[in-house]
């Protein structure tokens, strides 16, 4: 579904569908964040093409982080060469705790070679400039990327629609998920993009969600 122009987003609805949110930044960017699972890619890829996007011209593939329901599907574009970014604290995390993980969960580790190693700050694509935030809490190198000119957040599981990422998985720490949430809480945001959920458009709905879940700060 297209959010705004060079913005889509393929939300999971359902068992039988991907098990987290996608989403899409057109030309000249040309970014799939967060393809899901593996088995869920040709229905990904289908919504794609039926939004008149050129999956041929995927440029790069961007994880939030490492969580299988997240990373799966990226084994579907290593194999074609499509260059595959994570944060660099994170794909340390994924070799060392997401063979036991991935076990734990039922499914088999998929061994991802890693293009580029994120770090905060800015991620030159072309002219365009992104925004990286590390923001760890759910996982240790979990990340939201920002599109100012858009006023737009991929956030993957650091908050939702009146709810945030949980803290029990490895890797998972309650202070560190607030001190993350109360950081890009302060950001100018129209487009709210979660990992799960729907998504949030315009600026005081999306304030008034920090500020409800800040409110469980409590409870995490």
């Amino acid at each position: 579904m297209k959010v705004i122009d060079g913005i889509y987003s393929y939300i999971w609805t359902g068992v039988f569908e991907n098990n987290c949110n996608s989403f899409y930044f057109g030309e000249p960017l040309n970014i799939l964040f967060d393809p899901g699972l593996k088995n869920y890619t040709d229905m990904l890829l289908k919504k794609m093409e039926e939004d008149g996007i050129d999956i041929e011209r995927i440029g790069y593939v961007i994880n939030s982080h490492s969580h299988p329901d997240h990373l799966e599907g990226t084994v579907n574009f290593t194999k074609y060469d499509i260059p595959v970014a994570m944060h660099k604290d994170e794909i340390k995390f994924y070799n060392e705790a997401g063979p036991k993980f991935f076990e734990w969960m039922g499914m088999q580790f998929p061994e991802i070679k890693f293009d580029i190693e994120l770090e905060e700050g800015i991620l030159q694509i072309g002219e365009i400039e992104l925004k990286v935030f590390k923001t760890p809490g759910h996982s240790p190198g979990s990340v939201c990327i920002y599109w100012e000119e858009k006023k737009a957040l991929v956030c993957g599981d650091l908050v939702f629609n009146n709810s945030f990422g949980r803290v029990d998985f490895p890797g998972g720490n309650p202070k560190l998920l607030k001190d993350s949430i109360t950081r890009i809480s302060q950001l100018d945001i129209e487009y709210l993009l979660p990992g799960h959920m729907e998504i949030i458009t315009g600026k005081k709905n999306v304030e008034d969600n920090f500020n409800q879940i800040k409110q469980y700060f409590d409870y995490i």
